[in-house]
């Protein structure tokens, strides 16, 4: 009985969590052809599958400033017939199983309209339009693909690229102009910001971009497999990633091969991002844990594609800290935009993120770094 009551407590405590915070985030509305501004609505476009094959969703709330932000959530990703086998589950979240992507939209998913996103009087984009996209494909928003896995027996549902482009036909009928469009994500949906912002740009061919990616450092080489066999990217796209794995590089080169100087690019991270490290070590096929050498492989990769992106003609800032760094285990948080309380805080760089990016919004960029 005394383990059945402990087992039951560690379920309540991030039930309970959730359930407050969906609470004061207020209850969502069916799009019926109107909107009220400072709701949040729910759309389900004909075709817009999550992993399952089933029907997802999206979200958009109007504001009161003719600007636009495109939100791409996070939650893991699928490369493999293994991985495509352990999509995350409520029960195995509780209790700490390795799973590897978000198969579908749960209802916690509006925990996440946080931060960038929340209504705080502080947040300068809460008067915005915006889009908020549950991550529901474990293709970084990316595929075009059915994969078959367990000998073909279950499907995946790569299709993240559809989704966005019949998103976006919805989008341009709701919003059909807009004076500054703000492209965005965090963790998986910070590869989908960069990789998707051609596509989603091309709805407002005239108006300036700003592609900004929360915590994307993840250099494994098997990227470029991955994209051509399992998510089957569209071919411009696949052109650009590269076998050394750095795949946010490549795909930030995409972008701005396609936008030019029309986007600009912006990212922030953490030194040691505890969840990246974890998620590369087993990406490269070792421990989902950090040991000393995952952890000097990330670091040594995120000074590299610092570097890289810095010496190239690509309008790139960044935003580079380490951000609640654990005194213990020397990790530092993952993402940090949809976080109340990360995205006012004035970090070690000097400025929060809330007032880096809105700079950037009024056009001063400028890099931050430890």
């Amino acid at each position: 009985m005394k383990i059945v009551k402990i087992i039951l407590f560690i379920i309540m405590i991030p039930l309970l969590y959730i359930i407050l915070n969906l609470k004061s985030l207020g209850k969502t509305k069916k799009y019926r052809g109107e909107l009220i501004s400072g709701i949040w609505y729910e759309l389900f476009p004909d075709g817009f599958l999550n992993s399952y094959g089933k029907q997802s969703l999206f979200f958009v709330r109007k504001g009161t400033e003719n600007k636009l932000m495109v939100y791409f959530c996070g939650g893991g990703v699928s490369w493999s017939e293994e991985s495509a086998a352990k999509p995350m589950t409520i029960p195995k979240t509780i209790f700490s199983v390795v799973t590897y992507y978000t198969p579908k939209a749960f209802f916690f998913v509006r925990s996440l309209m946080t931060g960038i996103l929340s209504l705080n009087p502080k947040n300068p984009f809460k008067d915005w339009n915006m889009v908020f996209i549950p991550y529901v494909t474990g293709d970084f928003y990316l595929g075009n693909n059915e994969f078959k896995y367990k000998n073909g027996k279950k499907t995946l549902y790569h299709v993240g690229e559809n989704n966005t482009r019949l998103l976006m036909d919805e989008l341009i009928k709701i919003f059909p102009e807009t004076e500054t469009l703000f492209i965005c994500g965090e963790s998986a949906g910070a590869f989908g910001a960069a990789g998707s912002a051609p596509l989603v740009a091309s709805y407002y061919p005239d108006t300036p971009v700003i592609v900004y990616s929360d915590a994307s450092q993840l250099v494994v080489p098997l990227w470029r497999k991955t994209a051509e066999e399992v998510w089957k990217v569209n071919d411009k796209m696949l052109a650009k990633i590269g076998e050394d794995g750095d795949l946010y590089y490549d795909l930030v080169e995409y972008a701005h091969s396609e936008l030019g100087d029309r986007a600009v690019f912006l990212r922030s991270t953490t030194y040691y991002d505890d969840v990246l490290i974890h998620f590369g070590s087993t990406l490269r096929g070792g421990p989902h844990t950090a040991t000393p050498e995952s952890i000097e492989y990330y670091n040594t990769n995120l000074i590299a594609t610092e570097k890289r992106l810095a010496e190239s003609s690509i309008p790139y800032y960044t935003f580079l800290t380490s951000h609640n760094k654990n005194k213990k285990t020397g990790l530092t948080q993952h993402t940090m935009c949809h976080g109340e309380k990360s995205f006012y805080y004035k970090d070690d760089v000097g400025i929060s993120l809330c007032e880096w990016l809105t700079d950037s919004v009024n056009g001063i960029n400028k890099s931050y770094t430890q």
